[in-house]
């Protein structure tokens, strides 16, 4: 049995706000100014008008998604989704109207409407906490429950603006409700410093009666929400599935002890938020909210789906029975006249690279395709009326749309059959050891990495690591990113083009679309390798058992690999159907994955890539993405900009490897415990002058594609969640998330030498007998070691970067010195299943360097949906 996820149970709509008339009304009484306090003229924003661009309200916020209507109503076809749309079209058509959007890694965006003092921008004075209704039903008939989680957001405010960010620092839980909390301790930038104020709009909401007159379109602001708004309120026939801002504000009045909030006057803004449930799909019915839901992570969904029918291999949606063969193009065997040479020569001429011969212990070269799916299809066309009953709309003109299109469930009387779809044949590259050279194949055949490049780049990029593989007696084996290569929109031949078709900046679901394509593409090729389609290939055919293969992902390969490892983990129930999908121990038996500078909180790696959105010596060139968004009328910097990248993060987060990190029930580890290693390339140096969108400092050097704060915020939410076990029941639930997924060291010493330790202030932590603790190991140095299975390990050597796992021609002298550490920690993760620091035991294998050029950087974007 599946277990149903702790979602938000709420009715089809959370609120019926109407817009309101007076806007910014001046005249509307100010009720609850604390006594003793002079009204200062700098309040926190908040406006409701009928004029939508007037609308000022913070964001995440229920009331963003309350009264939108449904983006798909009189749409065209091949019209992508805006971030507001997109928002729109999650919260109606998966989560069933219950505005449990918000994501988890997105910030909460508060505008005011001067500077205020910086001084007082704390989590003392801007209040955040998870919201606890009644316990049994989940309405909000008793008063609500508030647990402080203010200290775990990053509270980032720069001197003299409006705009402030609670970024938080661990993912929050999904289908949890939350409310923040701006008071009056928030003091104005005057001299001398008042306390803020509340909009004359906010200030009427916090009246103790109903509000009338001018002011009646705020009542359903104010009061609950029920579920028959039309009838008297009963705990048991009609409950409040909402409480209104009046509600909310006695709560926290009543809850003081913790909530702080005194008394009417101390309140200067609060929002409502519900945080997005659509990382989960129900097997049967068509909302994850609604009752009877039987709930499955998408990911693991697309892979049942990925099994199908009929293939021997099991599965639980037997919507499609795919054809697990393969098609060979082209075989380039070592020691025939079409040698794996010939491969090599056309792959780095294509490039515009020096021909190098194939290593020697490349054996076999294949070129084939396998049957899979394209998943992103138009929903208005899906849905018309002459193909909503076919799951398969192969041929039908206009349904696959990688700009307009979403991943959507295909369901028979409300259960999930599978997913509407396009049939595609996917191309792969295959490559074999050379028995002559690293011994025979293993009986049953040779085990396999399956290799993911990263953004801009294709499968051929596989040459790179393809000695490193063959060497240890790995087969390799690779297929082109969504977008990208073989898969690439017909007229994008370029990479610029083929990584901004993916990014899709301005259509979201198209964004998180393509991450779930590209999982989907990798089980498809698994389970294609899993039933013997490559057995025709004789001495270099690869093993059929799936517990000899490994994941290898570069940048975005990593960030798609994340998701793809998450929902390859095996549903086993090992203490019966009543008890947990799996345990550790059935985790260690799932596939291990190495991730090259993968990150988290996506749309916010885009905004603050200094590759793709940074400065550039020809103006022009310089912060692209925000000269598109410009383009479209979205301003750098103004609120627009930045509730479009809020907005744009809570519609990808359920695909987010961040979002991948967190257990399916509390007490659970992660799905990803014991299975990856992370790879960072350090940033040591910073600009003197510029910081990120995001306020953080702009790196000049190590990884200036994916920024470290990236990364660390991925793996923090992997192994760094135990600082939140604050009681014993916390601790727990915390401690078995990673407990094994510490920050790495280095040994001193070695090759090249190295100081001992973690480099600079180590970032995972955890909490030992209550006080903060630094979560560090050792990593490995020798083969004979059985530990660290897992960790993140930081690269911070000369001249290291995004693409040094693959690229040595980053410098002359240590980028293939560089590529060897990186590919000597590779291989023994793939072969021994340990973390080692590469600077110790035996000298890296001597690569033939192959310059594969990790990135190709669009000059300009044009935003989608605008």
């Amino acid at each position: 049995m599946l277990r149903r996820f702790n979602q938000a149970a709420f009715g089809t709509a959370l609120l019926t706000l109407l817009a309101c008339n007076g806007g910014g009304d001046s005249k509307a009484p100010i009720t609850a100014t604390s006594p003793g306090q002079t009204p200062s003229s700098t309040m926190a924003a908040f406006v409701l008008d009928k004029d939508v661009t007037k609308v000022t309200i913070p964001h995440p916020n229920v009331l963003a998604t309350a009264t939108a209507g449904d983006p798909l109503a009189s749409r065209q076809p091949n019209k992508p989704m805006t971030p507001p749309e997109a928002l729109a079209y999650v919260n109606l058509h998966e989560m069933g109207g219950t505005n449990a959007v918000a994501g988890v890694s997105a910030p909460i965006y508060i505008q005011f409407t001067a500077a205020v003092d910086k001084a007082t921008v704390t989590p003392a004075n801007i209040k955040v906490f998870e919201v606890a209704a009644d316990a049994s039903t989940g309405f909000e008939n008793g008063a609500l429950g508030f647990t402080d989680i203010s200290a775990t957001f990053s509270y980032r405010y720069t001197a003299g603006s409006t705009d402030l960010f609670l970024f938080p620092e661990f993912p929050l839980q999904p289908g949890k409700r939350y409310v923040y909390v701006v008071t009056n301790r928030v003091m104005d930038a005057a001299t001398p410093t008042k306390p803020i104020s509340a909009s004359p709009q906010f200030e009427a909401l916090k009246s103790a009666t109903a509000l009338t007159g001018a002011l009646a379109d705020l009542e359903a602001v104010r009061r609950d929400k029920l579920a028959d708004d039309t009838k008297a309120q009963d705990n048991t026939t009609n409950p409040i599935l909402l409480s209104g801002y009046a509600k909310v504000m006695n709560d926290l009045i009543a809850a003081s002890a913790t909530t702080t909030v005194a008394a009417r006057g101390d309140i200067a803004l609060l929002g409502r938020f519900i945080t997005t449930g659509a990382g989960a799909i129900s097997l049967t019915t068509d909302s994850p909210s609604a009752a009877g839901a039987r709930l499955l992570p998408v990911e693991s969904a697309l892979r049942a789906f990925a099994f199908g029918a009929a293939n021997g291999l099991g599965g639980l949606l037997a919507g499609k029975t795919w054809t697990n063969t393969i098609t060979v193009a082209s075989t380039f065997t070592a020691g025939t006249a079409t040698s794996p040479d010939l491969y090599w020569a056309g792959v780095l001429t294509a490039g515009g690279h020096p021909v190098t011969a194939a290593p020697p212990t490349v054996g076999t070269v294949v070129l084939g395709s396998f049957n899979s799916a394209d998943l992103s299809m138009d929903p208005v066309v899906a849905q018309a009326s002459a193909n909503v009953a076919n799951m398969n709309l192969t041929g039908v003109t206009g349904a696959y749309n990688p700009a307009a299109g979403v991943t959507q469930a295909f369901r028979a009387s409300h259960n999930l059959v599978g997913f509407y779809h396009a049939d595609r044949a996917v191309p792969f590259v295959y490559i074999a050891p050379n028995p002559a050279v690293v011994g025979a194949a293993p009986a049953g055949g040779w085990p396999v990495v399956i290799f993911q490049h990263g953004i801009t780049s294709q499968k051929e990029s596989i040459i790179a690591v393809a000695q490193s593989m063959t060497a240890i007696g790995r087969a390799v084996v690779a297929i082109d990113m969504p977008l990208h290569g073989a898969l690439a929109v017909p007229t994008h031949t370029t990479g610029a083009s083929w990584g901004q078709d993916f990014m899709a900046v301005g259509a979201p679901l198209a964004t998180r679309s393509n991450i779930q394509q590209g999982a989907f593409n990798l089980d498809r090729l698994e389970f294609v390798l899993r039933a013997g389609a490559f057995a025709g290939l004789g001495a270099a055919a690869p093993t059929t058992d799936a517990t000899k293969y490994k994941f290898v992902g570069h940048s975005l390969g990593s960030i798609v690999g994340a998701y793809y490892l998450a929902g390859n983990t095996s549903f086993t129930y090992p203490a019966g159907p009543s008890g947990p999908p799996y345990i550790q121990s059935t985790l260690n038996g799932d596939m291990k994955g190495y991730l090259a500078v993968p990150g988290g909180r996506t749309a916010y790696v885009i905004q603050n890539s200094p590759a793709f959105n940074g400065p550039n010596a020809d103006p022009a060139k310089a912060y692209p993405i925000d000269q598109g968004l410009a383009a479209a009328g979205i301003t750098a910097g103004s609120p627009s900009y930045h509730i479009f990248f809020q907005m744009t993060q809570s519609v990808v987060d359920p695909a987010d490897p961040a979002s991948a990190t967190t257990p399916l029930a509390a007490g659970l580890p992660s799905r990803l415990s014991g299975r990856i290693a992370i790879q960072e390339s350090t940033s040591s140096a910073y600009s003197a002058t510029l910081v990120g969108r995001d306020l953080l400092p702009m790196p000049v050097n190590g990884d200036t594609v994916i920024t470290n704060a990236y990364t660390r915020y991925f793996a923090n939410a992997l192994g760094g969640r135990e600082v939140l076990g604050t009681t014993p029941a916390s601790a727990a639930i915390v401690n078995a998330i990673a407990p094994g997924f510490k920050q790495l060291a280095y040994t001193a010493g070695g090759t090249p030498a190295h100081a001992a330790g973690v480099v600079g202030t180590p970032f995972l932590h955890t909490l030992t007998a209550g006080a903060l603790a630094n979560k560090v190991a050792d990593a490995a140095t020798s083969a004979a070691a059985a530990s660290p299975v897992e960790g993140y390990f930081q690269f911070d050597h000369t001249a290291i970067g995004h693409s040094s796992l693959l690229d040595p021609s980053l410098d002359p002298t240590a980028g293939p010195i560089n590529t060897g550490l990186l590919q000597k920690q590779m291989r023994y993760f793939l072969l021994l299943g340990i973390v080692t620091d590469p600077t110790q035991g035996a000298p890296a294998l001597p690569l033939t360097a192959v310059p594969v050029k990790g990135l190709h950087v669009p000059e300009s974007y044009t935003i989608l949906g605008y």
